[in-house]
């Protein structure tokens, strides 16, 4: 920096100061108070001119990128205030309309000479790997919440709303589309238009020709990302109308593969040509692996849940089969024995009546529970206590054996609680019926405080619980539910010494109809 003394400066040392503000690499200016320019050292003017080009007495700002003159205006403005150095960045603007990263200090001006000393340092490199490193941060934000997307259980149309929300932090774009592979041919399942300039018409569910098109097949049949750097014409699953306004523009494309087998494309547009290089190719065809294992856990979820509403329909209809049919049919035969009873066997006839009578309710008890289950909301706005008492009623009628219920409280859960409470008394007396040769069972469903405990013991058969595998009695569904809800879950069990199940969590009371759960 340019020192002014007070005093006279000898020739040697004025000598010496010139010498330095003439040979040094960083930028060198002297400013009056108006913040415009009255010398320059010859770093800074290589940088600001040609001889075309003067800069004596132009304002510093008007070399500052119009982004940043806000940031310092207030220090230009108030040059002759200033008593200590301050600094700012700043991108400056040569006469070749290059940007680059200067950080300037200011230095308040000397005694009476009208003038504050500027020096600016080239930090362009460092802002660089600044912006580079904030682009890493934002990709990888992208491809975390991806990651979160493969981890649960999201639906497809949840999966595809999260890739289009997060597609933008892997590469600008102005236009987007999400194209599944089916067949032969490839489905628009979502698009997103970031510029008002794009009049993209609506495609979602159109289908195109996979080798009809020039880059679905590209891409489908190298498993690579292509970048067009300038298009000719947009392609047709693209845009449609020619009114439109994709007339130029670059294309990145990159296919979605799972397992060596393409099951879509991510297709992005930019109106600016050349746009799209080969880091953001990388970017892309990273951040769509991990989106196609996204989209292909979403549909398996899918799958999963329609074999599971089709397991359940079976279930019902072989409820219906088993229990409720057996029952009428029961009853009905019965019914047709009635008149000869009443004719040759008067004394008969009550206990004909009473058979009747109990099957038909236990019929009735039983077709409540199925209409119970194919209406959930039913389960979620009864009475937990009801529900269980109503499984043990049909657990009963249908097996013989007698139940103990006991219970101290009236309490509608949480959808997820209850139902998961309702299940897991559902799969213990289930268990009982088809394993145990028990004669008794208790059941209770039993509040202290804040503890709330449903607990199934048997009398049967029993087992050995550190050798049976949980999937035999579908303990690990019920473990698997009690953890859904925080819970606990214990089962005891000894050969010949029956079996009980217990599930324990904490409840609170001021939130009665959504009561968290907590491990107990």
């Amino acid at each position: 920096m340019l020192v002014v003394n007070s005093s006279a400066p000898s020739s040697d040392q004025t000598a010496l100061k010139s010498a330095f503000f003439d040979l040094s690499l960083d930028l060198f200016c002297i400013l009056d108070t108006s913040a415009r320019i009255e010398a320059a050292n010859p770093a800074l003017t290589t940088i600001l001119c040609t001889q075309s080009r003067p800069f004596i007495q132009i304002p510093f700002a008007d070399f500052v990128h119009e982004e940043d003159r806000p940031a310092i205006a207030d220090a230009l403005l108030n040059l002759d205030t200033i008593t200590t150095p301050i600094s700012f960045a700043c991108r400056f603007r040569g006469f070749d309309e290059a940007d680059r990263w200067y950080l300037w200090t200011l230095y308040p001006r000397i005694a009476d000479a009208g003038v504050i000393h500027t020096v600016g340092k080239d930090i362009t490199p460092y802002k660089e790997m600044e912006a580079k490193e904030a682009e890493r941060n934002i990709f990888a934000e992208a491809l975390l919440d991806i990651v979160f997307a493969i981890n649960s259980s999201l639906a497809l149309d949840q999966v595809l709303e999260r890739i289009l929300s997060n597609i933008g932090k892997a590469v600008a774009y102005e236009y987007v589309s999400i194209l599944l592979v089916e067949a032969d041919e490839a489905e628009v399942v979502g698009t997103q238009n970031k510029s008002a300039d794009i009049q993209a018409p609506t495609l979602k569910g159109r289908r195109f020709s996979i080798q009809g098109d020039d880059y679905l097949r590209s891409m489908f049949h190298s498993h690579e990302s292509i970048i067009v750097p300038e298009l000719e014409r947009p392609p047709a699953w693209m845009v449609l109308s020619a009114a439109d306004k994709l007339e130029t523009g670059a294309f990145l494309g990159s296919p979605i593969v799972v397992e060596s087998k393409v099951i879509g494309f991510l297709c992005v547009f930019s109106s600016k040509k050349e746009f799209f290089t080969p880091l953001h190719a990388q970017q892309l065809i990273t951040f769509a692996n991990q989106a196609g294992i996204a989209i292909n856990n979403a549909r398996l979820y899918e799958q999963a849940q329609s074999a599971a509403i089709l397991r359940e329909r079976q279930r019902m209809a072989q409820e219906l089969h088993d229990a409720v049919n057996q029952d009428l049919f029961a009853a009905s035969t019965y019914a047709d024995l009635l008149p000869k009873a009443i004719r040759h066997k008067p004394e008969t006839v009550p206990q004909y009546a009473a058979k009747i009578s109990t099957l038909i309710r236990g019929a009735v008890d039983q077709m409540r529970m199925i209409l119970i289950e194919l209406h959930p909301d039913t389960l979620t706005n009864t009475g937990l206590e009801m529900l269980i008492r109503q499984l043990c009623s049909v657990f009963s009628r249908q097996t013989g054996i007698s139940v103990d219920f006991k219970t101290n409280t009236q309490i509608i859960l949480d959808e997820q609680a209850q139902m998961a409470v309702y299940r897991i008394a559902q799969e213990g007396l289930h268990n009982i019926a088809k394993h145990a040769h028990a004669t008794q069972v208790r059941v209770s469903l039993l509040r202290s405080n804040h503890l709330l405990s449903l607990t199934i013991a048997d009398n049967g058969a029993g087992f050995d619980s550190a050798t049976i595998k949980e999937v035999q009695f579908g303990i690990r569904n019920m473990r698997e539910r009690a953890r859904s809800i925080d819970a606990d879950f214990y089962i005891k069990s000894e050969i010949g010494q029956g079996t009980k199940i217990q599930l324990r969590a904490n409840y609170d009371d001021e939130t009665q109809s959504n009561p968290p759960y907590v491990g107990g």
